[in-house]
């Protein structure tokens, strides 16, 4: 079979087992490091489990979505690991509730299913309580679309951050609504043409945002962390090899994935029904202070004369 280059038919084989040997994943693009992330580990699972991953991207299109939850539940696939748009049409939903999946990072509520993701809240609580805890007193706010959970989450988180401390949220500088740099470029540029007093410090709420906001603050000549102290989300080797490096907010973005997909194997594997009250796995986010935040200018002013005096 070999010498006469035989390769065996994976629909037949489909057909005979009822299920093919692969596992589809779903997301809205592979721009971002996140998803790439996310597709290595899944795929590195996959191949342990002898099975063969598929990579589709529905760029937040309900339609594109459809079509590629059709072709893989057409292809008999093992199960599903997708990163659900905000509102998935209905024929999508209905061929979900017959399909081993697994929601990864957002959390649709039409999609009633298993999902693996992070603790968003958390994210930016603690982001913000470091800017705080500084001396930050206007915080910017740079994030995507209150549409997604993740989005709308990370916004509590940040409210919630500035609540603890008795300021008022709704003083702060919000930008929401993309989740590329040039949305975020443009964020940025906004903030800083802001009427009023300028923040002091910038906290961003995606990988892609962080990227385009520091890119405009860079372009803009504005001295970080002199003139403003910035918080990146994820962490990303660019994020290391700036200068004296950026804080951010660090995800364990393999362990995610790499949990999400053996529960999804295990479950299909074992043939079983999704469970009338969904699993969920929160993985916490970890603070990484590097040198691109520092107490505001005003205040080491403050904190100079302090000393001087004594």
């Amino acid at each position: 079979a070999d010498e006469a280059g035989y390769v065996a038919d994976s629909a037949a084989r489909a057909m005979r087992r009822g299920t093919s040997s692969l596992v589809g994943l779903i997301v809205p693009d592979v721009q971002n490091e996140f998803y790439s992330t996310v597709a290595k580990a899944i795929s590195d699972c996959c191949h342990d489990h002898g099975l063969q991953l598929v990579l589709s991207i529905t760029d937040d299109d309900p339609d594109l979505e459809l079509h590629h939850v059709r072709n893989l539940c057409s292809a008999r696939a093992v199960g599903i690991v997708m990163v659900a748009s905000a509102n998935p049409v209905r024929e999508t939903v209905r061929l979900l509730r017959v399909t081993p999946h697994v929601q990864l990072v957002r959390k649709c509520p039409k999609v009633e299913s298993d999902w693996f993701g992070v603790d968003d809240v958390a994210a930016l609580q603690q982001a913000t309580r470091h800017l705080i805890a500084l001396g930050h007193a206007r915080i910017a706010y740079v994030g995507g679309s209150r549409d997604f959970s993740p989005g709308a989450d990370r916004l509590e988180g940040f409210r919630r951050a500035h609540a603890e401390a008795g300021l008022d949220a709704a003083a702060a500088v919000v930008e929401t609504g993309g989740c590329d740099s040039e949305f975020a470029y443009a964020a940025m540029a906004r903030i800083l043409d802001c009427d009023g007093p300028r923040p002091t410090a910038t906290v961003t709420a995606g990988a892609r945002i962080a990227v385009g906001a520091f890119d405009c603050l860079r372009a803009r000549g504005i001295d970080i962390p002199g003139e403003m102290s910035f918080v990146g989300f994820s962490d990303s080797p660019a994020f290391r090899w700036w200068g004296p490096g950026l804080t951010t907010i660090g995800l364990p973005v393999r362990e995610i994935a790499l949990a999400c997909s053996a529960f999804l194997l295990r479950r299909a594997g074992l043939q079983q029904p999704a469970s009338a009250l969904p699993y969920q796995a929160m993985h916490a986010p970890t603070l990484i202070v590097r040198g691109s935040t520092a107490p505001p200018r005003d205040a080491l002013v403050r904190r100079e004369k302090r000393a001087v005096r004594a």
